[in-house]
């Protein structure tokens, strides 16, 4: 596969060699990122369900200072897709006297449908490319509204969706590209056991390090293990608590907690490997990475991540193992 600047981004999972398409999709390792609609939230952005209660009474004085530490992304959906990422974080509300759903972080951050549409349009014109769409949180929602999200998605997307299987180790990029199938969501509500599209919560378990120093989420990526038979969420991300932000109150999220990462953690990550979990070096292995301002430094960090599978190729163990 070579450097990771040498491949193309936008149709990284189709240009794989053919013997990593082959091996289970739980064990490559896939850029995805964290909050991912937040480029949505803007100045006319309102406070939404899930805002902590110092937002309301700060939020009309510093709004500005908010968003610089509300906003996680800076590229837009279609962007993300383009430059590699191929898993999205979800934060779901509703909002009182509409019937529409809309993504969160505090504030709302825009409407679903416009992001989700470009999920398809993306996959409908790149064949070979699978998207991870995991439900991670929902505010406000009562069980019609999951009712009415789910059939949303089901419509939205239908011969797509990866449906749920009880061995995650069949699914591989070749087994669904055979099929088109091109959308994975994880739905983390208890309504999804009755939908058998959509993957159950513990088919990707995606811990939160609650870290707001480099060296303490670097020692919690070291250490997090995870199911065999399941696919894994490793969280590259720093959170910032009221104190760390009152210090730094004129600074922003980008600047003190992707940057550090960027610096600090993705070199360590790069140390990593993806694969069945079993690692020499006591690491776990990588599947899903997420990041914050994922464009940053010329999207290095979906670079190093999709560059890591080249890994793969070294281990023979996994490239002739016969997952059928």
């Amino acid at each position: 596969m070579g450097e990771a600047q040498e491949f193309n981004l936008e149709s990284w999972m189709k240009d794989l060699p053919e013997q990593l398409k082959d091996i289970p999709f739980i064990y490559l390792a896939i850029p995805g990122s964290h909050d991912s609609m937040t480029y949505g939230i803007n100045r006319s952005s309102g406070l939404a369900p899930d805002a902590e209660p110092i937002m309301h009474r700060l939020y009309p004085l510093f709004r500005g200072t908010i968003l610089r530490w509300t906003i996680t992304q800076a590229l837009d959906t279609m962007q993300q897709l383009h430059i590699g990422i191929r898993y999205f974080d979800l934060r779901l509300t509703t909002k009182t006297n509409s019937d529409q759903f809309f993504f969160t972080h505090g504030l709302y951050a825009g409407e679903i449908s416009t992001a989700l549409e470009q999920v398809k349009q993306f996959v409908d014109t790149h064949p070979g490319e699978v998207v991870i769409l995991d439900c991670q949180h929902f505010y406000n929602f009562t069980p019609v509204d999951h009712q009415r999200l789910m059939r949303y998605l089901l419509n939205l997307f239908g011969a797509k969706l990866v449906p749920r299987q009880l061995d995650l180790r069949s699914v591989t990029l070749n087994s669904l590209n055979r099929l088109r199938q091109q959308i994975i969501v994880v739905y983390r509500n208890q309504s999804v056991y009755a939908t058998s599209e959509f993957w159950q919560p513990q088919t990707m378990p995606s811990p939160w390090p609650q870290q707001d120093r480099t060296e303490g989420l670097v020692r919690y990526l070291e250490n997090i293990k995870r199911n065999p038979g399941s696919g894994f969420v490793h969280q590259a991300v720093l959170t910032p608590t009221s104190s760390f932000i009152v210090l730094r109150w004129t600074s922003s999220l980008r600047a003190k907690c992707a940057a550090p990462v960027v610096k600090e953690v993705l070199p360590k990550l790069a140390e990593f490997s993806p694969g069945p979990p079993v690692d020499h070096s006591g690491r776990t292995p990588v599947n899903v990475v997420i990041a914050d301002f994922v464009d940053m430094a010329d999207a290095i960090f979906p670079r190093t991540i999709i560059g890591l599978n080249a890994k793969l190729l070294r281990n023979r163990d996994i490239v002739y193992h016969n997952y059928g």
